[in-house]
């Protein structure tokens, strides 16, 4: 995983969600915002993939790598 900037992204996870917990709140079908999905999912526990000494170390994706990721999508 990684961003548009070649930054490494997957730092850490959370168990699997059930987003049933949200039907009530009508989730798939509302036109409010839906932050509180969000919201849960930075509050619930996370576990770390990588030593703080890993993670201050990851380089950048490199530029094949980046170009074979892109095949596919749409540029501006």
């Amino acid at each position: 995983y990684f961003n548009l900037r070649g930054e490494r992204t997957l730092r850490r996870y959370s168990r699997p969600v059930n987003l049933a917990r949200f039907d009530h709140l009508n989730w798939m079908t509302t036109e409010k915002p839906i932050w509180f999905i969000a919201e849960y999912l930075c509050d619930i526990p996370h576990v770390s993939l990588l030593t703080p000494a890993l993670e201050k170390n990851l380089t950048r994706v490199d530029r094949r790598t980046m170009s074979g990721e892109m095949v596919g999508h749409r540029t501006r």
